[in-house]
């Protein structure tokens, strides 16, 4: 991968998911504001519905003895006048019976207050369904007690009544007591939020000294039922400080970001740092396998016009000419070595042509034949059917070389290496079996990569560059085939599976990609 493309690639994705952490995190902080404001709003309810419940209780206790005193009083026209000097709230009453006032008793003299009440109850007198019109709520229920509350005086008027038999008894209720009940019996402490309670527009009650600021809206307002629906509880509190929570909770995102893009930077770094080292490592390789292979041919060279000379001039098993064919033996192992070196640095051409794989195994099986007998293995080659496929002979002579070489290396205690070739449903397989220690299974996929090489005490003291089965994987992937590996405590077994007949075009869209 160039530079400048994975550049591009990092930076994309970095800035992609600054923009997702950036995102969810304005997400997430809205989210909370949302939830304060909802906090702030649902509690603001609660308040003005408890002191809502508050005054309508008060409201209630006093219908519930007033209803009390109604039911068991006596009607004896005196009795009545001590009991509106006894019961405190109760500032006069009255009694009806079919549109007929029975107290006060309008037959006699009245007092200067007594007039004044008489003429503020006339309307109910002729018409008493005045006093539960407002609790209607079926035409044929009619309701047996209740408030009345009239403004049309300059003081309210406010009236308990109850209905007993043919009669209709009502008490005027000071509207005054109720105010100071209110005001005295309120206790509930809300700082540094405030409650204020007002009647048609006139405070009644606030909590707290500290005056509201000038323009400050309620945050929850409530207008309590009948006979107070003029009253109206209002409930200020402070909004929440959502520039705190934005300024805090965007400090917090921009660290993320700034951690995930340190993090993304040391990332990038290790990466190019290791591909550096990667493409140098290569680099290295090339130029010594370039060097090396000039001196290697005049070695190989020389060789080969010795073992042609003793084998004119000397017996044929002298021991010149044994040393002479070893010398041979290795320099072209070291030919292959470096030849392997080159192609992983290079991509030649494939060069395709009908091979017929039994005479290929066998050749290979006897150049190998001799290393395996220096180390007391047994190489047995079984190759019964006669294949034919059409492939680069090079590369696959190259792949199967690999496959041995290591066996060789590093299977040298099992003590025998099988050579197999089978053909299945369009695929050839060849496969090399050893019977050594086996590959352990977390290993299996890692001695594919570059440069990679397991440790155990099987490869201590054995020499390998780590890159024979990553130029093997490549070559049979330019072959449109695939290397497999599996491996237990008996050994290890690769294959190698290759069509019978390559595709050109594929060839020619991988030629092109290179």
């Amino acid at each position: 991968m160039k530079p400048s493309k994975s550049l591009f690639l990092f930076t994309f994705t970095t800035l992609l998911i600054c923009a997702a952490i950036a995102y969810f995190g304005y997400r997430t902080l809205t989210h909370e504001a949302l939830l304060r404001h909802y906090q702030n709003q649902r509690l603001a309810q609660s308040h003005t519905s408890q002191v809502s419940t508050f005054i309508q209780g008060l409201l209630q206790q006093n219908a519930v003895r007033l209803s009390s005193v109604a039911t068991y009083m006596s009607l004896d026209s005196k009795a009545l006048s001590e009991l509106i000097a006894q019961e405190s709230g109760i500032d006069t009453l009255f009694v009806l019976e079919k549109n007929r006032l029975l107290y006060p008793n309008t037959q006699v003299p009245l007092t200067e207050k007594e007039q004044a009440w008489v003429q503020a109850i006339t309307p109910i007198v002729q018409d008493p369904s005045l006093l539960y019109s407002h609790y209607f709520t079926d035409e044929q229920a009619q309701p047996t007690s209740g408030w009345y509350l009239s403004r049309e005086s300059g003081e309210p008027l406010l009236i308990y009544w109850q209905q007993r038999g043919n009669q209709l008894i009502g008490f005027k209720f000071s509207y005054v007591k109720l105010l100071s009940d209110v005001i005295n019996t309120l206790a509930f402490d809300y700082a540094p939020n405030k409650v204020r309670v007002l009647d048609d527009g006139r405070l009644l009650y606030q909590n707290g000294d500290i005056p509201l600021a000038d323009g400050q809206t309620p945050l929850e307002s409530l207008r309590l039922p009948y006979p107070l629906s003029a009253w109206q509880i209002d409930y200020y509190a402070k909004a929440p400080n959502d520039h705190t929570l934005y300024i805090w909770g965007g400090l917090l995102i921009l660290l993320l970001i700034a951690i995930f893009g340190l993090a993304m930077l040391y990332l990038y770094r290790e990466y190019t740092r290791q591909l550096r080292l990667a493409q140098q490592q290569v680099n290295f390789v090339g130029q010594v396998s370039h060097e090396l292979k000039t001196p290697l041919t005049n070695i190989s060279l020389y060789a080969e016009m010795l073992q042609e000379w003793q084998q004119e001039d000397g017996p044929p098993l002298s021991p010149n000419q044994r040393y002479i064919e070893i010398i041979l033996n290795e320099s072209q192992r070291l030919s292959r070595l470096i030849q392997n070196i080159l192609s992983f640095t290079k991509a030649p051409k494939v060069h395709l042509q009908p091979v017929a794989l039994g005479p290929l195994l066998n050749k290979i099986y006897h150049t190998f034949l001799p290393a395996f007998g220096t180390r007391h293995m047994e190489l047995v080659l079984l190759a019964h059917t006669e294949i034919h496929l059409t492939t680069d002979v090079d590369r696959l002579t190259q792949i199967i070389s690999n496959f041995l070489s290591n066996a060789e290396k590093y299977a040298a205690q099992g003590k025998r290496v099988e050579l197999i070739a089978e053909q299945s449903a369009g695929n050839v397989l060849i496969k090399v079996r050893d019977y050594g220690s086996g590959i352990a299974a977390k290993e299996l996929k890692a001695i594919f990569q570059p440069f990679y090489r397991v440790k155990s005490s099987i490869t201590e003291g054995v020499s390998g560059t780590g890159i024979g089965l990553t130029i093997s994987r490549q070559l049979a992937a330019s072959l449109q085939g695939e290397i497999s590996v599996t491996s237990g405590p008996t050994g290890s077994c690769f294959t190698l599976s290759l069509p019978l007949t390559m595709k050109p075009e594929a060839i020619t869209d991988k030629e092109q990609r290179k």
